[in-house]
């Protein structure tokens, strides 16, 4: 999924659970219930798609790679001693067959390799009787053959993970865009107790706003350090709490929360532009309540300094 995507799945969240607490005022809403319950369904299929999409197709390609290596090995130690069983008995069609230099297999693409390590298996296969004393045996063809199997049913495998993985990625798309187009008719409903029920409909747009992560290499640089000596403290939790405009929390918005490293910093690499709640805290230490606010482009420096309890 894309930060796009993310940051709105974490508004549908947010905001499904707003209006799941607040029944009673929705329930009186016309139109409403078929509209949250496939709101509510599209959100956990695309967040199981999410999961989905997520899974490393690295490893198919990496077993794919392996068996590479393997079959290209297997396949030019016996093309040389079919060869060179060839060379001395004069047999020089067998020498052109079986002639592959090592590079030819091992960046040869999947097809060529494929095919020219069958070619070696079929024309040792049809000698194998006299390349015993060449160091050729039965278990050697058996492995190569094998080894060939097994990379011919893999190199369709990496194709099938991207072609999933786009199809899945299509699906999410659509998924979201229906989610827009419901929720458009779930504002429209809930302007209809805009008046009556204020508190209400105040939490629900805090929860309909979409917080934006952020783009940029570095957005805020942290430190926690003694007040008296200023060395650096770890351990120390940081919890950054998304603020609205009159300083109550975001539901929708799970907190930010990291620990100082050894030297008492860290650095925050992505953040959302807005307000917000720090609340610095330590065993041992007095904890401290502060406010930020993060500006577009800015990198935000902040030190803290504690004191022993």
């Amino acid at each position: 999924m894309t930060s796009s995507q993310e940051c709105k799945l974490s508004m549908s969240v947010g905001t499904v659970n707003y209006l799941d607490k607040n029944a009673s005022i929705t329930s009186i809403l016309p139109g409403y219930e078929p509209l949250i319950t496939r709101f509510r369904l599209n959100i956990y299929q695309i967040t199981m798609l999410r999961d989905q999409q997520e899974v490393d197709t690295s490893g198919i390609r990496d077993n794919k790679a392996l068996l590479r290596v393997g079959l290209a090995a297997l396949a030019y130690d016996i093309s040389r001693k079919t060869e060179a069983y060839a060379s001395f008995a004069n047999n020089l069609i067998l020498v052109k067959e079986v002639h592959f230099a090592e590079t030819s297999l091992t960046k040869a693409t999947d097809t060529n390799l494929a095919s020219r390590a069958q070619i070696i298996y079929e024309k040792a296969a049809a000698n194998l009787t006299n390349l015993t004393p060449y160091g050729v045996t039965e278990d050697d063809l058996i492995a190569l053959k094998n080894a060939g199997d097994l990379f011919r049913a893999a190199v369709p495998t990496t194709r099938t993970g991207s072609t999933e993985k786009k199809l899945i990625t299509d699906k999410i798309a659509r998924l979201i865009k229906e989610n827009d187009i419901i929720l458009e008719k779930i504002d429209l409903l809930i302007e209809i107790v805009r008046l009556s029920q204020p508190d209400f409909y105040k939490g629900y747009k805090d929860n309909r706003m979409i917080i934006k992560t952020g783009k940029g290499s570095l957005a805020l640089i942290a430190s926690a350090t003694d007040a008296a000596t200023g060395e650096g403290f770890k351990g120390v939790k940081f919890t950054f709490i998304y603020q609205n405009g009159n300083g109550t929390s975001v539901r929708s918005a799970e907190p930010l929360v990291k620990i100082t490293s050894k030297k008492g910093r860290f650095n925050v690499k992505n953040m959302a532009e807005g307000t917000y709640l720090v609340l610095v805290e330590k065993p041992g230490l007095k904890s401290q309540e502060l406010h930020i606010n993060k500006a577009a482009g800015d990198r935000l420096k902040l030190d803290v300094k504690l004191e022993k309890i």
